[in-house]
């Protein structure tokens, strides 16, 4: 018996080689030592800290951090210990390549398996691999510190081949293709990018319907869909533990729209019929429809909201006759708002590559087989509902009825599906192109158009955009506000600006059109050569690649580049707590909160690196704790009686020449009080009211005002768990803590009479429990987000224990399901290696 053959391996091996070569060298300042300095991971360092520390030291696997927003559960971001196994395959590619190579390279490596597996030539893998990996969209997430955003996008084109071959029959590779990169796909928890990838499935899954259909194997496309579904069921498995979680999280935060307030809504803002994100909010990154075009021309509008123009701008001359110095000037020009679109602000243009652009429309042209329009029909709808509100009579409804869709924001996020089908069609015409499944001579008529419709296209968007495009935007008028104020108030000089940077847009729509142009007509050249046979495919194919790469590349510098590392010593400083910080720092109480007004207080995850906070950054906070951030911790000053209880002891507030300063709040009630009487309300809108008290800083008499040492604010809804209601406390009650954790905290109590004890922690309906000696005792919500209990007379031990089933019944799953999948796994290699020696053998 001979052994496999794994020369037929090794070309694919040096492919990926290659990949992860191509990928360093893009990324080579990480390869210097630096780090990209990425905002969003800065925020995620904060988010996770309390936790990260607690976990070192205690060894508990932390499901709760009281670090930001005065608590909440850490497994929407962290989580130290699961049982999915699965997700040591990533761990271990990011560990080894770091990043940004890792991303780059498991995105090449993804789209390289779809494409051999639909059986393209490898140059053809290579081309499809770098255009997918090199969108310009990855780079500038990645930039942005989207890590799983970018990943999520990385796995779906291996989700995708794994389908198509369990649907040709082909199990033994499709099942461990599905199943690991799905699981993977997962792990990242960016669902609104698995959600895209379930349209891409649906309609993949519709033309598959159809062809059985025609072919009279519905029966066969039933038992292919049922063997895909449970793979789908089992690489769900290693994710339980998140995804119970996350689904009993959603039911009390922002996204899951669930705020029982009538007041303080906007009017105009319209809410989701089945509850969720507000329209106004969920469709405030809209791509416009014109924009669209920026897939092919990158520099159509304007690029990003930070856009270096350069010296060769208008606005640098602009400047620079004004009078302003040469280095300023120089300054202003390379960060100017160039992007003009319909979105609030852009860090960089969704392009896919003039050259893939051209080969999609080729492939449209050249392909003969119908089930070509169900990656066009995908596309289509992608590029429809990244509109928007632009388009809200069709997305306004979906919106409304499409179930789950209420709870994603950023419509323009829907170009994923399109950036992945493009290149995916675009490889398919190339791969019949080269196969010779149409003429020569039919071939270059198809070329020819695709040329001129593409070509043609660009050079009318930015050569004659003047004459339907005005280079103007919304936000103008800020703008035009910012620079007449650094002007001194002349509006004047400011409109001179103005006209100079709309100037630079129009110039740089222009040159970005002639940039795409050339490169058509450069990859149309040969695709001519091979038409009339002056170059063999297999140089036609090299040469696209380089022409590929280098059309990428070019933009995606701009959007990702050395400027976005730093020194890792300067990215630790970020970190590095002020004054103010290790004054507070040296309380010796463990468990306090700090209201930071030195910073964006609700933006801003820095702060919880430090200290247990009122804010934060979080895009899924607990909707109780926005409504209360909307009525007394907001625009409208902060209600010190909610501070108080809060039990927020220390305000950090901004000093002169931004030396922060930190006062001491007298009135911070501490973890935990008796109180002594009970404000029965009805409503939500009663209950948040009840808390109306004097403002921070603001001396004036409050009517009625709360007074949350002897008053808690309590739904009748609770009346159960509180029997009959009857509290008191003796002029020497007390309650103070004793133990404080992450995932448990504990309490000893001193009171006479039978008391109703409120704790400054955050009410969530889902794992905690409380316990008195022993006994579990219900919680009630006390003014509208905090936690209370009836603690009977005398002296008792409280406890409380954070425990969610959720989290351990998923972990239970997610332990039989990576042992599955990983057994699946084995099984599909072992079948494949003998699948291998039985073809060696027969061919001898």
């Amino acid at each position: 018996m001979q052994s496999f053959d794994f020369k037929k391996l090794l070309p694919h091996l040096l492919i990926i080689l290659g990949f992860i070569v191509l990928a360093a060298l893009y990324s080579y300042p990480q390869l210097q030592g630096e780090v990209l300095n990425q905002h969003d991971i800065v925020s995620w360092k904060g988010m996770v800290k309390e936790g990260m520390d607690y976990h070192e030291k205690t060894g508990e696997n932390v499901l709760w951090s009281n670090s930001m927003f005065g608590g909440m559960p850490t497994y929407t971001h962290y989580v130290p210990e699961s049982n999915n196994y699965i997700y040591s395959i990533q761990t271990a590619i990011t560990t080894v390549l770091g990043k940004p190579i890792s991303f780059l390279f498991i995105a090449m490596f993804c789209f390289y398996i779809l494409i051999s597996t639909l059986g393209a030539n490898k140059l053809i893998g290579i081309i499809g691999s770098i255009a997918y990996a090199f969108s310009s969209y990855n780079v500038i997430i990645i930039g942005a510190g989207h890590e799983t955003k970018m990943l999520a996008i990385a796995y779906m084109p291996a989700v995708i081949a794994g389908l198509l071959l369990l649907y040709r029959v082909k199990w033994w590779r499709g099942v461990p293709i599905l199943g690991i990169s799905l699981a993977l796909m997962i792990s990242t928890g960016h669902y609104q990018i698995i959600y895209y990838t379930i349209f891409i499935i649906l309609a993949a899954l519709i033309d598959l319907f159809i062809k059985a259909i025609k072919n009279g194997a519905l029966k066969k496309f039933f038992i292919r869909s049922s063997i895909a579904a449970i793979i789908a069921l089992v690489a769900l498995g290693p994710n339980m533990p998140s995804f119970l979680t996350t689904l009993e999280y959603n039911k009390t935060t922002m996204r899951g729209g669930n705020s029982e307030l009538t007041i303080n809504h906007d009017a105009s803002k319209q809410q989701s019929k089945n509850g969720g994100l507000d329209k106004d909010y969920a469709f405030r990154w809209s791509n416009g429809k014109m924009e669209t075009f920026c897939i092919l021309v990158p520099g159509l509008y304007g690029g990003s909201s930070s856009e270096d123009a350069g010296e060769n701008s208008a606005t640098y001359d602009k400047l620079t006759s004004m009078g302003v110095g040469a280095q300023d000037a120089a300054r202003v020009s390379s960060a100017l708002p160039l992007y003009w679109g319909d979105q609030p602000f852009l860090s960089g243009p969704v392009y896919f590559g003039a050259i893939i652009c051209l080969l999609f429309v080729l492939g449209l042209l050249v392909i003969k087989s119908p089930h070509k329009w169900w990656l066009v029909a995908a596309s289509a709808f992608g590029i429809m509902m990244s509109w928007g509100k632009n388009f809200e009579m069709i997305n306004f409804l979906l919106f409304d009825i499409l179930p789950g869709l209420n709870k994603f924001r950023t419509p323009s996020m829907w170009l994923v599906i399109p950036q992945v089908l493009f290149p995916l069609l675009g490889m398919w015409g190339l791969y019949d192109i080269v196969q010779e499944k149409v003429s020569k001579e039919e071939l270059w008529k198809k070329v020819k158009l695709s040329v001129i419709i593409t070509g043609g296209l660009s050079l009318l968007l930015g050569v004659g955009g003047s004459m339907f495009l005005d280079f103007r935007s919304d936000n103008d008028a800020q703008i035009l506000q910012q620079y007449t104020q650094s002007f001194g108030n002349n509006q004047q000089a400011a409109q001179q600006v103005m006209s100079a940077i709309y100037e630079d847009r129009a110039d740089m729509a222009m040159n970005s059109s002639l940039v795409s142009a050339l490169f058509i007509l450069l990859a149309g050249g040969l695709l001519w050569a091979f038409a009339q046979k002056k170059i063999k495919g297999q140089q036609m194919l090299i040469g696209l690649a380089i022409l590929v790469t280098i059309d990428l590349v070019k933009t995606d510098t701009r959007y990702l580049n050395e400027s976005n590392y730093i020194e890792e010593d300067a990215y630790d400083a970020a970190f590095i707590p002020r004054p103010v910080d290790q004054q507070i720092k040296q309380d010796p109480d463990p468990y306090y909160r700090v209201l930071d007004l030195s910073r964006n207080t609700y933006n801003d995850a820095i702060q919880s690196y430090h200290h247990k906070t009122i804010g934060g950054y979080h895009p899924a906070k607990i909707e109780a704790y926005q409504d209360m951030i909307d009525i007394h911790l907001g625009g409208n000053g902060f209600n010190a009686e909610v501070l108080n209880m809060l039990n927020a002891k220390y305000i950090i507030f901004g000093g002169q020449g931004g030396q922060a300063t930190a006062s001491p709040n007298p009135g911070a009630l501490g973890n935990a009080w008796f109180v002594n009487n009970i404000k029965w309300v009805e409503t939500a809108d009663e209950e948040i009211l009840s808390l109306s008290a004097h403002r921070l800083g603001d001396t004036s008499t409050v009517p009625d005002a709360f007074n949350a040492a002897t008053t808690a604010v309590i739904r009748k809804s609770f009346e159960k768990e509180l029997g009959d209601g009857v509290i008191g406390k003796d002029s020497t009650a007390s309650i103070k803590l004793t133990k404080y954790g992450l995932n448990d905290l504990s309490f000893e109590s001193n009171n006479s009479q039978t008391g109703l004890a409120v704790f400054s922690d955050i009410y969530y309906p889902y794992g905690w429990k409380a316990y008195v000696d022993g006994q579990e005792t219900p919680i009630v919500k006390a003014n509208y987000i905090l936690r209370a209990i009836k603690i009977p007379a005398g002296q008792h031990k409280i406890e409380f224990k954070f425990h969610p089933d959720s989290f351990y019944t998923g972990n239970t799953i997610a332990l039989i399901s990576s042992i599955l999948l990983i057994l699946m796994t084995i099984a599909a290699i072992v079948m494949m290696f003998r699948q291998g020696q039985a073809g060696t053998e027969t061919k001898a």
